[in-house]
C-alpha cells in the first residue's frame, strides 16, 4: 500500500490568454423605463384578470393566480417588450 501520492514531472507550457468580456455601460434611465413598462404590463393582465373573474382580495391578485391563457398572454407580452 502506498502512503504518498507520486510526484509527477508536469511541464505546463504557455497558456492561451483569454480575452476580457467587456460589458457595455448600463444606461440607468434605460433600465428604469424597461422596469416601469414591464410593471404596467404585468398590472394590465391583473387588472384584466381582477374585472373578468370572481373577485378576490388584492393578497391573492397575483400572477400565478392567472387562469392558463391570462399567464401565456403576459409572458409573451413580457418576452416581446424585453427583446
Amino acid at each position: 500500500m502506498q502512503t504518498e501520492a507520486p510526484v509527477l514531472d508536469v511541464i505546463i507550457g504557455d497558456a492561451v490568454g483569454v480575452p476580457e468580456r467587456i460589458l457595455p455601460e448600463i444606461d440607468r434611465e434605460v433600465v428604469e423605463k424597461k422596469a416601469n413598462e414591464l410593471a404596467r404590463l404585468v398590472d394590465v393582465h391583473l387588472d384584466y384578470e381582477r374585472q373578468s373573474r370572481i373577485p378576490l382580495s388584492m393578497d391573492e391578485l397575483t400572477p400565478r393566480r392567472l387562469c392558463p391563457e391570462q399567464r401565456v398572454d403576459l409572458v409573451t407580452d413580457l418576452y416581446a417588450v424585453s427583446r
